[in-house]
């Protein structure tokens, strides 16, 4: 079975172009700027700078492809979402 089929929870294939998508919505602005920053430690670890879009409370990132580095970006993101914000 292919990884794709392991999407982390609320990560969504598209498949024109072919990208991974997901929305995180915050609380607070606050929230969201803490997981932005986490973010772009993410991206400087891995290489991988994601499409971002957001707002006051919300964070939609898309990453084009479908690898496993993509799929492990995604993985994580999910992970730093998950985490604790201060």
């Amino acid at each position: 079975m292919s990884r794709i089929m392991e999407l982390p929870p609320g990560w969504k294939l598209v498949t024109s172009p072919l990208s991974l998508f997901r929305r995180y919505e915050f609380a607070s602005y606050a929230e969201t700027r803490e997981f932005l920053d986490r973010l772009a430690v993410l991206s400087e670890e891995t290489g991988l700078f994601p499409d971002l879009g957001f707002a006051k409370t919300y964070v939609n990132i898309t990453i084009a492809g479908a690898d496993g580095d993509r799929l492990a970006y995604a993985m994580r993101a999910a992970s730093l979402a998950e985490a604790d914000m201060p």
